[in-house]
Order: C-alpha cells, then structure tokens, then sequence
C-alpha cells in the first residue's frame, strides 16, 4: 500500500503530519533461490527386496522455494556423488519417502538425493545429501544357456552347458534333469532330479543308461536364499533330446565289399541286438579321404532286415575311399557306425561304348538304339549289364551333364529344346556283387533337334519319302517367334535407336530383320538395332519389329514412340 505525507502548519505554529488516501493493494512473491541439500538420506531396511528399495529422508532447512527431488542411484559402492553415464535418475514432488523399482537382484547400488527449484527456464539445485549404500536381495537366476550333448556313448552322456546370464546370488547350483523318451515339456520338480552339480561346473557326464534308448534332459539353475532357505529355481533350459547307440551288438555286421577302379559294391547283415521290431534303415555313405579334408563322394539310404547291397559308382583309379553304414533301429535311432577304407583298383579293364544310334527325332525328343560290348572283367565272371547310363548335356556349353538310367536298349531323351544341338554320351553298369564295373564312356554323339514346325523325321524312311516331306515342309514353314524386349535406347527429335532380342524361337537362322515405321516404307538390319534419322519433331509414329528367316517373316512385335 502506497500513501502521501504532507506536512501541514496550525495558528499556532506547530507542524502537524496529514497523510493522504491509501493506493490500489498490490503483491508480489521474491524469487526462488538455491536449496539447502536434503538431510538425513537412509535406507528402510524392511523394504528392502531383491528389485526395490525404499528410501527416506528430510527436507532442506532452507527450502527456497518449491522442491523438486531427483533419486540418484548407480551400481557399485561409491564416496562421492558424481552424475556418469550409468547413473539413474528419478524426479518427484512428493514428500518421502521413495520407493526405487526395477533394480538387479543381488547387486550393490549407491544412492543419494538433491534439491531442485526451477526459475523461468534454469534451475538451482542444492548440493547433494549423504550417500547411501545398499545391496539388493538374492532372487532365482535366469535360464541356463546353450545345453548341448557333446557326447554320447552306448550307456553314457556328456552334457554341457553356459551359466545364466543373471546368477542373482552366490553358490548357484544346477539340477539336472533326465527322463527317458522324447520329451517336449520340461518341468521344474526339483525334488526329482538326478543330480546337483556345482555352479562353477559347465558340464558332467551322466552314466547308467539304457543302450538303443531315447532320453531327455535339461537343467535348471537353483539359488537358496540364507533368511528362510528357500530355494529359487530358474526357468529351464532347452530340451535336448538324444539317444544312446548301442554297444557292439547293436551295429550292421559281416560287412563285405568288393572294390574296382571306379565302383564298390558292399553288402552287410543286420545288427543282433534289436530293440524295436520295426523295419530298419541303413545310411551307407562313402568318402573320399584322399582329398583335405575328406570329401563325401555319396550316400544311400536302403530298408530292410535282411542282407542288403549298395554300389557306389563314378569313384576314381587308385585312390582312398571310407566306407560307413550305420543303422536306424526306431524312431530314428541311430547305432554307432562301422567304418572300412578301401582302395580302388588301378585300372579297369573293360571296352567303350557304341556310340548311340538315332532312330528318329522331333523337336523336343531323341530316340536312341544303345550297345555295349561286354568288358574283359565282366566276360571273367560272366556278368551281364544291369543298365545303362545315359548322360546328356547343351553342346559346348560346359554345363553338367544330365543323367539318365535305363535296362531297355532303347531310349527316348525327352524335354529337349527344339533345334537346339545336345552332346550325349552311353556307358554301361555291369551289376553284381561279384561284378561292379563300368564300362568306358561312348564317344559322344552331337545331334541336333528339329526347329519348331517339323514334323518327326524317321532314319529308316525310304529317301523318296523322306525328299517329299522335307519338301512340302519346306513350303508351308511357320516363321519365327516375334523379337523380344523391343525398346527405344535413344531418342530426339529427329532420330531414334531402336534395340530388341533375338526370338524365343528362330525356327532356323534369322538372315536379317525387318522395321517399319512409315506405311510402306522399311528399313533392314542384320544386327538387333537400328537407328532411324528421317523422322519429324513432334511427331507420333508406329513401328513394327519382324525377323526373316528364309523370307518367312514372322508377325511381329508392335510399338509407338
């Protein structure tokens, strides 16, 4: 409130003050200013849990102003109180206590308080309290990591393992558990489990077990807590899911081999001790263990419980090979495998191939007549052929050849490309146990199929007849496919570069193309573009892409620019 003074003189002449009206009430609040820091900081021990803690303390003497509390709280124990990169904060109005929430079990945290006011856009904060230490309470471990059977014997196991990535706590332990049968459910009953392993320990080897036999195993990680003894048990791990080989009894037997220059033939007998009846499923695999590291060269699988044959051929003269077979006794059981290496013969004797005879040809087919003469070998224990083997490749392409088996000395090659020339080559199999040979290749045949439009054209047709259809063939050939992907490359005002694909289909050999762009007028290439200069600026024109073969066109492929 403002009011005016006026000093005012009486007769008598003594002064007299005389104050005049009274202002318009006005208020005013002073500026905030830097807090005291809070007092007291300490930790509610009953609060305290393996995630959160309660903390309380009292406020500034010299508030000034309206506080602001920010909790700052880091792990590990620390005497000065300084802001980094891994310390937490949380901000709140009210009055304490606090309660922190999503901490670490069993993890030590320093803690400590500060004042904050906030004027305009800058703030003042106190300095801050004293700092407390705490350590947060033991709580299950996370899931173990990475369970792997790293070994498995006819009545044994080893399993290995990594440590949670969260122990939460001290003196962790580890159940492991085992069932027998293929488990998908684990559980965490650990009052049944086989064995208690220290937490140091990533491994153990679990004996006793059942030969030709499915198990499940897992583990789960344990911590006690000291107040009350109660046992924290963690997620479990993966399931891993194994079976034990089988002893000696338990794998193929009596195997026999008979080894040439490029094929093996290995017959066997079925195991004697069996536990499941059903039908049985051998893996014969071959490896070359002359190369670094030892290359698989094959593979069969063959069913059955009686004696079975398998011939791996295509093996090369004089080098090592590794043969093992190993049994499917159930369900994918597995017995241990037995193992021969062997080496092959230095050479073969036997006699080429015929090259093959064509009988007749369309445009996606080739009927062959084969012939193979007997080899040496195979006359010196009377063998016969068992097939053929027929491989077929795109001439002077290097692709890999495509193979075919047949017992017919008669053969059709279909799926071919019309007038597309193929390299096919014949080889002979003398199979059986006691004869494995291959023949030499044949010399290869270059044969050529028909264009598109040609009818099948016989060998064995009388020359008159076989002139007559080539003639009247000749008169009423269809004309190639239209050019693909036609496209302008280049354009202005007067010219433009036209470019296009040869077609699907030439039905022979495309002599030149054909493009025009003005009625009645065309121009010739014998490349696949061409370049137009005569045009008008602003102008639209239609152009037509035709290929000539033997001046039979075809309808063409259509565009505007």
């Amino acid at each position: 409130i403002v009011q005016a003074l006026v000093k005012h003189t009486l007769t008598s002449g003594r002064e007299q003050p005389l104050w005049g009206g009274k202002s318009l009430v006005r208020s005013f609040t002073t500026l905030q200013g830097k807090p005291s820091p809070p007092r007291n900081l300490r930790v509610i021990e009953r609060d305290l849990t393996s995630i959160s803690v309660t903390v309380d303390w009292q406020v500034p003497v010299s508030p000034n102003g309206r506080n602001t509390y920010v909790i700052n709280y880091r792990v590990g124990s620390y005497t000065v109180a300084t802001v980094t990169e891994d310390t937490k904060q949380k901000y709140t109005r009210a009055v304490p206590p606090y309660t922190l929430s999503g901490l670490q079990p069993f993890t030590v945290y320093t803690v400590w308080v500060q004042a904050i006011n906030y004027e305009g856009f800058s703030s003042l904060e106190s300095e801050p309290s004293n700092l407390e230490t705490f350590k947060t309470l033991i709580d299950a471990p996370s899931q173990p990591q990475q369970l792997q059977v790293v070994d498995t014997q006819s009545t044994s196991v080893r399993l290995q393992w990594r440590p949670p990535l969260h122990l939460n706590g001290v003196n962790t332990k580890y159940n492991i558990m085992l069932e027998e049968g293929r488990s998908v459910n684990p559980h965490t009953h650990i009052n049944e489990f086989l064995a208690v392993i220290d937490g140091n320990i990533s491994n153990v080897t679990i004996t006793n077990l059942r030969e030709l036999n499915w198990y499940s195993a897992w583990i789960v990680a344990v911590n006690v807590r000291e107040t009350d003894g109660k046992q924290l048990t963690s997620p479990p791990s993966d399931v891993k899911v194994f079976g034990t080989p089988g002893g000696p009894l338990s794998v193929p037997r009596s195997v026999r081999y008979n080894v040439s220059a490029v094929s093996v033939a290995i017959t066997w007998e079925a195991p004697l001790n069996l536990r499941y009846e059903s039908n049985i499923w051998y893996r014969v695999s071959c490896h070359n263990t002359s190369s670094n590291p030892m290359k698989q060269i094959d593979y069969e699988y063959v069913s059955g419980k009686r004696n079975k044959l398998v011939t791996f051929y295509y093996l090369q003269p004089s080098t090592n090979y590794r043969m093992e077979i190993k049994a499917d006794v159930g369900y994918h059981l597995w017995t241990r495998s037995v193992t021969h290496e062997f080496t092959t013969k230095t050479e073969e004797i036997s006699r080429p191939c015929t090259t093959p005879t064509v009988t007749q040809k369309s445009t996606s087919s080739v009927d062959l007549t084969l012939y193979c003469p007997l080899s040496d070998a195979a006359n010196l224990h009377d063998c016969h052929i068992n097939h053929y083997s027929i491989k077929y490749r795109l001439h002077n392409s290097g692709n890999r050849f495509n193979r075919r088996l047949t017992t017919s000395s008669s053969f059709q090659i279909d799926s071919l490309f019309p007038f597309t020339s193929y390299e096919i080559r014949l080889t002979a199999v003398y199979d059986s146990f006691y004869c494995n040979i291959f023949s030499s290749p044949s010399f290869p045949l270059i044969i050529k199929t028909n264009p598109v439009g040609e009818k099948v054209v016989s060998k064995n047709m009388d020359f008159a007849v076989l002139f007559l259809i080539k003639y009247l063939l000749s008169r009423t050939r269809t004309g190639p496919t239209s050019p693909r992907n036609v496209r302008e490359t280049t354009r202005n005002a007067r010219n433009v570069v036209i470019e296009w694909n040869v077609p699907a289909y030439v039905n022979g050999t495309v002599s030149r193309y054909r493009v025009g762009y003005i009625k009645g007028k065309y121009m010739s290439s014998t490349s696949t573009s061409i370049n137009i200069t005569d045009l008008k600026p602003n102008t639209v024109y239609t152009y037509i892409v035709q290929a000539l073969v033997k001046h039979t066109l075809n309808t063409g492929s259509e565009q505007q620019i």
